[in-house]
């Protein structure tokens, strides 16, 4: 017996392991997509969901005012946003950069400004007195960066996922260039990350690479203005608002992260509907000031002890079957969902809800779910007939 309860720790830390392995990844699962994508109705729209750490958010929407630009090396007509009225607003930031506490210009700038060349010039050098500005990078099909027309700083831009719709953020990727929420987190709170060789720590502490994000902010809240959150304009808007009443809107950047981007164009799929880019950006990075992205020390030993009492039945024994005599309460339906979830996948189901509840983590666990029973699969030979069905066919 003592042998049997060695054996199965050991093989549960293991397992441990390779769940932490996979949270790492950007691979999900569909089951596990959908299982978050329940979850965050039930949380933003029937519990409602504010974030314990708050921070003021000022959105201004690049995406009613766009222009076309002829590239005639590769793409043809291309609509981008007016970078004279982009130039207007960074002046009128860097004249309140004492102000404001990030500006996060959330536009891909990789081709020229041909309707007027010297605005790219005047743009780089607005750029470059903002030592608290910066615009997104992303990578080519090649997974190689694409070096932007301005130098700035840059953060990384991607939201590469699996199956429909976004799901998964990387916020690490062991590269030299962060992604833009990261970023964030290490220049307005002090966020420390380090990337050893099988883990990834922020402040000194075990930390997932990989997240579901929440969603505390959405683009209806935005546009609005329905949010205690933020605050949001149209570029045309806001610089026709500022020039004509310079005083009301003197502190509109104060003590605020600005985010400008493209609102009608720049849209993903989430599990609260569709979103655009710049707002996704904002929940992450409230994710991260949350510490969603933190590893419980408790839960993790909890995990350990669950996945090796579950390695000792998939081994040893098998899950048991619970059978329900209440017919005459419950629909067979409903008995039959009952007892297929008092399973492998149930039991990663309740612990997954544990995390989310109780330690504030998005957790898939979904992965050992299948390990466990493919254990149980081969281990006791289910692949096999049984005998009464090798009878009955004699």
């Amino acid at each position: 017996m003592k042998r049997k309860i060695i054996f199965s720790a050991t093989l549960g830390l293991l397992i441990l392991l390779a769940t932490l392995a996979y949270q790492r990844s950007f691979f999900s699962f569909s089951i596990e997509d959908g299982f978050f994508k329940k979850f965050a109705y039930w949380k933003y729209n029937v519990f409602g969901a504010d974030p314990r750490i708050k921070t003021d958010f000022l959105f201004i929407n690049t995406g009613k005012d766009l222009t076309l630009v002829n590239d005639t090396t590769e793409y043809g007509n291309i609509a981008i946003s007016n970078r004279e009225k982009i130039y207007e607003l960074l002046k009128l930031i860097n004249s309140h950069k004492d102000m404001v506490r990030y500006v996060v210009l959330d536009i891909q700038f990789y081709f020229p400004y041909s309707v007027n060349t010297a605005i790219d010039t005047l743009m780089q050098q607005e750029i470059s007195k903002n030592p608290q500005l910066l615009i997104p990078i992303i990578k080519g099909s090649d997974g190689i960066f694409k070096t932007p027309l301005y130098k700035a700083q840059y953060g990384f831009s991607g939201y590469t996922t699996y199956g429909f719709g976004f799901n998964k953020f990387k916020i690490w990727d062991h590269s030299v260039i962060n992604s833009i929420p990261v970023l964030l987190h290490k220049k307005l709170n002090n966020a420390q990350y380090q990337d050893r060789l099988l883990n990834t720590t922020c402040n000194g502490h075990l930390c997932f690479t990989a997240i579901w994000p929440s969603f505390y902010l959405t683009d209806k809240q935005v546009k609005e203005n329905t949010s205690k959150l933020t605050q949001s304009y149209n570029l045309g808007e806001l610089l026709i608002l500022m020039e004509a009443n310079p005083e009301e809107f003197a502190t509109i950047f104060k003590n605020r992260i600005v985010i400008i981007g493209n609102f009608a164009d720049d849209n993903h799929f989430t599990p609260v509907g569709v979103m655009s880019g710049p707002v996704l950006l904002a929940n992450i990075y409230l994710s991260l000031l949350n510490m969603e992205h933190l590893v419980s020390y408790l839960f993790l030993f909890i995990l350990w002890i669950s996945f090796s009492f579950l390695t000792y039945l998939s081994w040893y024994h098998k899950m048991p079957e619970i059978k329900f005599k209440f017919n005459f309460i419950f629909s067979p339906d409903l008995i039959k969902f009952i007892s297929g979830y008092i399973s492998y996948f149930g039991s990663m189901f309740f612990l997954s809800l544990i995390a989310l509840f109780f330690f504030n983590m998005h957790v898939a666990l979904f992965l050992p779910s299948f390990i466990f029973t493919w254990i149980e699969y081969f281990r006791q030979r289910k692949y096999l007939p049984k005998p009464s069905e090798i009878l009955n066919k004699n």
